[in-house]
């Protein structure tokens, strides 16, 4: 008998690079591949036959916002049932860590921590420690919040920092680089990312190049000036040496529909000089966001009870209609872009009866003006969330398809039936597989695949995953390429994709013959730096 713990026999092969698919068998020993070729059954202590299925690297999401909700849900089974093995956290500005209560409250993501560890984590190292003693089914790895940054430093008002607030800030994030973190991402359409001008952030980034990390960017605007925003997160990588990557990059609003074609050549253009942008998004033309953050940015100066007040005083209600009506030069206005009707209540713990509903339906069932929906919505629960329309198709299926971007999901982990999250937290890399790859073919399924592995891996530094190869770790997603089906929908989310037969991480099943395992082989991801 071998010394392997696994053979996975009889399959075919997408090795995650990008190259065809060829058959072979792998070998499993602790956490690693030890083989791929032909092997006898005699070579390992478990035998898997897998005539029919295809294997891939584990699936990577660049994109995901689980920080705390990995503490809720560590066995994360509406990705394990993707494929997906890691996911990268702290997306958006938004982090676990500093922990600052008002911002979460202000954020617009709603994260539940009564059932997880309170939330102490006065640094990033603190919830790192967390993180890693943590049970989980799948890895992690996470960025620092500019928005937490800020946050620690400056509070949520729009202020700017001077050298003294700018050193600490620095000081912040070179702790947490040194902490392993990926690097920082950016939240400006929100607060306080909102507040902050492009020095601020080419000085922040300027600490996390020497760790080779990452600046990922939810842009100032992605729908009249997606360009002047683009430019905006090239110029800081021109300037600090920083390695960007462009979150969850659409275009919104019918009036800016191709403008993501002139985007990806900027991004070709600029990587000729050694600039090393690339973009992520999700296969989707709906997006998630807090309803508060549709709100014009003066409004949320002040903070939520800030904006309460303004929508309490009915001058101040009007002035916010009249701009809410009209496109905007200084903020990004989503409702426009989408419309009444393409925006629909998700998220919401006192509106639960409208969930799934737009905001046009609202209004007929209340009787009230769309906008005094809105305002009335946001003035009882600041938190509540809503998918926005608005996106193209065409634009979305180009950035899909484009060379350099990755495939991500721009969601969380969930607990099934709890709320009314985003189809994609259940269905993202299933419907890149399906509905793009094998139904639509508008890119090979290897194409597909090495957009979910080998590229977020050679992105973030993890050297040792995203390719199935001996020596790598053995993270690994079977499944039957003709079974493979999703089945959440809008208004009707919590169904997990079918068609993954064994998902591996760090050589242990999470899921063995379309079963979920007890097993939690999860672990935080060291930057390789």
């Amino acid at each position: 008998m071998g010394q392997n713990d696994y053979l996975l026999k009889d399959l075919q092969v997408i090795d995650g690079t990008g190259s065809p698919a060829f058959n072979a068998d792998i070998l499993i020993q602790a956490n690693q591949i030890t083989g791929l070729g032909r092997f006898s059954p005699n070579d390992a202590k478990r035998v898997i036959y897998c005539e029919g299925l295809t294997a891939a690297p584990g699936f990577i999401d660049i994109h995901n916002h689980s920080d705390i909700g990995i503490f809720s849900h560590p066995e994360a089974r509406n990705y394990t049932t993707q494929g997906c093995t890691t996911l990268v956290c702290g997306n958006c500005g938004i982090s676990a860590a500093p922990f600052h209560k008002d911002y979460f409250e202000i954020s617009g993501f709603e994260y539940d921590v009564s059932d997880c560890h309170p939330p102490n984590w006065r640094s990033f190292a603190d919830y790192m420690k967390d993180l890693i003693q943590l049970e989980k089914a799948v890895n992690i790895a996470s960025y620092i919040g500019h928005g937490n940054i800020r946050g620690q430093v400056l509070g949520l008002e729009n202020v700017q920092p001077t050298s003294e607030q700018l050193e600490s800030m620095k000081k912040i994030t070179h702790e947490a680089m040194a902490s392993g973190a990926a690097g920082v991402s950016s939240g400006l359409i929100f607060d306080p990312g909102i507040f902050a001008k492009m020095e601020e952030l080419i000085t922040i980034c300027s600490v996390v190049v020497p760790f080779s990390g990452v600046y990922a960017s939810h842009i100032r605007n992605e729908s009249d000036f997606l360009i002047d925003a683009v430019m905006e997160a090239i110029h800081i990588g021109r300037e600090s040496g920083v390695r960007v990557q462009i979150s969850h990059l659409k275009t919104s609003g019918k009036r800016n529909f191709g403008l993501d074609k002139t985007v990806l050549e900027l991004m070709e253009y600029y990587r000729r000089f050694g600039i090393e942008v690339t973009s992520d998004t999700y296969p989707c033309i709906y997006g998630q966001t807090g309803l508060e953050n549709c709100m014009p940015a003066w409004t949320r100066e002040s903070g939520k009870e800030g904006l309460i007040d303004i929508l309490k005083n009915p001058e101040k209600r009007n002035r916010v209609r009249s701009e809410l009506s009209r496109p905007s030069l200084d903020w990004e206005n989503i409702l426009l872009d989408a419309g009444f009707d393409e925006t629909y209540l998700a998220e919401t713990k006192r509106f639960k009866e409208y969930r799934g509903k737009s905001l046009s339906e609202i209004s007929d069932l209340m009787k009230k003006d769309a906008y005094d929906v809105v305002f009335d919505l946001v003035q009882e629960e600041p938190e509540v969330s809503v998918l926005v329309g608005g996106l193209g198709e065409a634009d979305m299926e180009m950035v899909l398809s484009h060379d350099l971007n990755i495939t991500c999901s721009d969601s969380e982990v969930v607990g099934l039936n709890e709320g009314m999250p985003h189809p994609r937290t259940y269905r993202a890399f299933t419907r890149a597989m399906t509905t793009y790859a094998r139904d639509r073919k508008l890119f090979t399924l290897e194409n597909a695949i090495r957009k979910m592995t080998s590229m977020p891996a050679w992105k973030l530094g993890m050297y040792d995953r995203g390719i199935i190869r001996p020596g790598m770790k053995a993270d690994l997603a079977l499944f039957d390429y003709w079974e493979l089906k999703y089945h959440a929908e809008y208004g009707d989310p919590h169904h997990y994709s079918t068609g993954m037969h064994h998902v591996f991480v760090n050589g242990k099943p999470v899921i063995e013959n379309k079963e979920f395992t007890m097993n939690k082989p999860g672990m935080v991801v060291p930057m390789n730096r």
